[in-house]
């Protein structure tokens, strides 16, 4: 596999077979990055990408998201509550749940929590934990993109992708963004995936990873 490609997910996860995926590690679009602000449109997106998940990912595999939930309109739209309801009207379970640290927990912004829900998935899948997996809640410095979203921490990617996956699985970020997931995922000899659909993040990636 190991392709890093710079497409629409949704043009390039039709092509995975079944049951073929091991780990799928990402983070969804926030509402405002795909243009809106309605709740039923944002989750019949969500909804879209989730089934597309489902169809590819092994029955023992591991699907794990990480999202900041949001503050508009003056209430708190609780973005992981929202997965994990689907993800569930899907017939996975909620297998792990821990919270992440961004940067700054005396943040002044209006919009943004300081923290990230990491969600993991499973239909029959275990984990072995241990080490720092057995944590709760993680703390690890992330770095800002030229634009607004957080890149997360290597070691950050690398526990995860330990924990949840073995060599040679094959692994796959359907947002990549900076392609930290995938460069992790190389590094840690799996197979990988990585897909992203900006044109200038894509190639920003490439010049500051070894991905291809």
């Amino acid at each position: 596999m190991n392709k890093w490609i710079c497409d629409d997910c949704f043009n390039v996860l039709p092509t995975l077979d079944d049951n073929s995926v091991d780990l799928v590690f990402t983070s969804p679009p926030d509402l405002f990055d795909i243009g809106t602000e309605d709740r039923q449109v944002y989750e019949a997106f969500l909804l879209k990408a989730l089934k597309a998940f489902d169809r590819i990912i092994k029955d023992g595999g591991f699907i794990a998201m990480c999202q900041t939930d949001r503050k508009m309109k003056g209430t708190v739209y609780s973005k992981h509550s929202v997965i994990i309801q689907l993800m569930e009207s899907l017939g996975f379970i909620l297998k792990d749940y821990k919270i992440m640290l961004v940067n700054s927990m005396d943040s002044k912004d209006q919009y943004k929590f300081s923290y990230q829900h990491l969600c993991v998935f499973t239909r029959r899948g275990t984990i072995s934990r241990k080490g720092e997996w057995t944590k709760q809640i993680f703390n690890y410095k992330l770095a800002k993109s030229k634009s607004t979203y957080y890149i997360w921490n290597e070691n950050f990617c690398k526990l995860v992708i330990n924990t949840l996956s073995k060599e040679n699985d094959l692994v796959v970020d359907p947002f990549a963004g900076s392609g930290v997931v995938i460069q992790a995922a190389k590094e840690l000899g799996r197979q990988y995936l990585g897909v992203e659909m900006n044109k200038e993040t894509y190639e920003n990636s490439i010049v500051s990873n070894s991905i291809i």
